[in-house]
């Protein structure tokens, strides 16, 4: 499928003709044909506000899991903050992007004892109780282990890794064909895990996509200095900075 904003709209658009509920992870009926869309959100918030928007205005719901430990965005900055609240006013919710490469992890006791001191964190940031967690390339350790937290869903426990039908476009890449699956009607229950970055940078190729990001955050970065060094034109002018991109 096209990796834009009008692929996946097909793609909701699909799940909604094929009479799919959707549903966060405390909700899943088995008596009910549902879908959890899950997104991951590796490089910029942005991405993640404009799908929100798309998915409000077709009526849908999903859940946005962000990262506490990256360097491509901070959680704490008003602009984010801002924009994760904008996420959840449109109807959606919020997990923990959990990176356990940040600590010194060597047990499923670590894992626990992180996740949920990032998960008190992200709770009192965004002042509401966040009760699910996905993890960022996640390791053998946490994918041979079906690890069950107190009060928190894992989002990779056996549950919604294996029992219900999981798709995912990890590195812009389905494993297996998600028109085709859906279109089957083999699943009465489905995870779907999407990349907003994927969908809605643009650009056709991934190198493209990757291009058109870089560039992007070369300008966020000038203007972010802008907005706090006194005359900066003076200094480095805007247009000597878009030659540079």
């Amino acid at each position: 499928m096209e990796f834009s904003t009008e692929g996946y709209i097909k793609l909701l658009n699909l799940l909604i003709d094929k009479g799919y509920n959707f549903c966060f992870y405390d909700e899943i009926d088995e008596d009910k044909k549902t879908v959890i869309l899950r997104h991951d959100v590796d490089y910029t918030i942005d991405n993640a506000l404009s799908m929100a928007k798309v998915e409000h205005n077709l009526g849908v719901k999903s859940t946005y899991f962000f990262l506490l430990t990256t360097d491509f965005y901070n959680l704490y900055s008003r602009n984010a903050t801002e924009k994760l609240q904008k996420i959840l006013s449109l109807g959606h919710g919020i997990g923990l992007h959990f990176d356990e490469k940040r600590y010194d992890v060597y047990t499923v006791d670590d894992v626990k004892q992180y996740v949920q001191k990032e998960i008190t964190l992200l709770s009192e940031l965004l002042n509401r109780e966040v009760n699910v967690v996905s993890m960022h390339r996640p390791s053998k350790l946490i994918l041979n282990n079906d690890i069950q937290f107190d009060n928190i869903i894992n989002s990779y426990s056996s549950k919604f890794f294996n029992e219900i039908k999981y798709i995912s476009d990890s590195r812009m890449y389905w494993r297996e064909d998600p028109i085709q699956t859906i279109n089957s009607d083999s699943y009465y229950q489905l995870h779907v895990l999407t990349h907003p970055f994927w969908f809605f940078t643009e650009g056709k190729t991934m190198k493209e996509k990757l291009e058109t990001f870089i560039r992007h955050a070369m300008e966020n970065r000038y203007d972010n200095i802008n907005d706090n060094f006194r005359q900066l034109e003076e200094v480095l002018p805007k247009s000597d900075y878009f030659e540079w991109i």
